[in-house]
């Protein structure tokens, strides 16, 4: 397996949570998610490979070079990064917040986007269908728009990596689907390293081709999804009860409450 990212020892602390001695293999070309309960360290592990925040001790490689010795232009080069939606972006035109994607290619000197900068843009408008929108103002477009213009900010990067801090959160069930849709079509079509974080664990079964799972600061487990997703796994990770059951491969998880032991039992008499 070729690897996109590998962490060794990593470990982060502040005044109030651990990450502790991750090591950990992200592989190269396939979409994987980062899962786990609320406070697991999922969005606080991206920001440690993207150097937002500075690890307290260990190593981050992205392609095999540590983050620790490059710059932040070279590192920008390698990997994107779409944060949750919740930080807010300046008000400006859809085709200027993307331009903005350009940024570690251009010198200190330039003073506008050169041609072949324009052309990336658009390329990244085209793939995101938004292209419709790029002359509209940012902030007037509904939250599934928003969503897939930040992707494609990131993709003007033109990085082979991407990172995407929860980018299903707050869209409808239809856009959530169209957004992973989207995602997986990228994964396949230029052969982006997707790493997210997601939330909701049967788009995690369905989409991605690998999880880390994250508990407490620590990693719970890692593999494919078929593997990782089991009722053992969700009662230690979660603590839920629930049935797993494959549909042609992938894993579906019902967990198992009142109402559904219920029905059961209903079923039974």
């Amino acid at each position: 397996m070729t690897t996109a990212i590998e962490t060794e020892h990593l470990t982060f602390r502040n005044g109030y949570f651990t990450l502790r001695d991750l090591n950990l293999t992200i592989p190269k070309g396939k979409v994987t998610a980062i899962v786990g309960p609320n406070g697991s360290g999922k969005s606080t592990l991206l920001h440690l490979i993207t150097k937002l925040l500075k690890q307290t001790s260990g190593d981050v490689r992205v392609e095999n070079m540590s983050t620790a010795k490059l710059a932040t232009k070279s590192l920008a080069k390698r990997l994107a990064m779409m944060p949750q939606c919740k930080q807010s972006l300046p008000s400006m035109t859809v085709k200027e917040l993307v331009s903005f994607g350009r940024a570690p290619y251009q010198k200190w000197y330039q003073t506008g986007a050169s041609n072949g900068d324009r052309d990336i843009v658009d390329w990244a408008l085209q793939v995101t269908n938004t292209k419709k929108h790029a002359n509209r103002m940012f902030d007037t477009l509904s939250g599934g728009e928003q969503q897939k213009v930040r992707i494609a900010l990131a993709l003007a990067q033109q990085s082979p990596i991407l990172l995407l801090d929860e980018p299903t959160t707050y869209l409808d069930i239809a856009h959530q689907l169209e957004m992973m849709d989207m995602l997986k079509s990228m994964n396949k079509r230029f052969g982006l390293t997707i790493v997210m974080v997601l939330h909701e664990l049967q788009q995690a079964a369905a989409y991605c081709d690998h999880l880390v799972a994250l508990k407490e600061g620590h990693i719970a487990a890692t593999g494919q999804p078929q593997q990782v997703l089991t009722a053992r796994f969700l009662k230690e990770v979660y603590h839920i009860d629930a049935k797993v059951v494959f549909s042609e491969g992938y894993p579906l998880i019902i967990p198992l409450t009142q109402s559904y032991c219920h029905l059961e039992a209903v079923k039974t008499i």
